[in-house]
């Protein structure tokens, strides 16, 4: 996909996940989000993806090697052979 000048378009895609927080930091993050007017799950959001770039600036955060996709279940099928196929 590509925009408007002809350069390519990076897609992304969010994520969701379930957080447990104990009830002070909920109460003190749905303060701060009212305060901010904004939703505490944006909040949230926000605040955890600053930990994890604070994280990666600091040299906390491990080093991640992109791994060559496996093929899918689909993928391993269709590129079986059928016994009829073979010689």
């Amino acid at each position: 996909m590509y925009d408007r000048s002809g350069n390519q378009k990076i897609e992304t895609v969010s994520k969701r996940v379930n957080v447990t927080l104990p009830d002070s930091v909920f109460d003190d993050l749905e303060v701060w989000a009212e305060y901010q007017g904004r939703p505490t799950a944006n909040l949230a959001a926000f605040l955890i993806e600053l930990g994890v770039r604070q994280a990666k600036e600091r040299s906390e955060f491990p080093e991640v090697k992109k791994q060559i996709p496996s093929p899918t279940a689909a993928e391993k099928t269709t590129n079986k052979r059928k016994p009829s196929q073979e010689k």
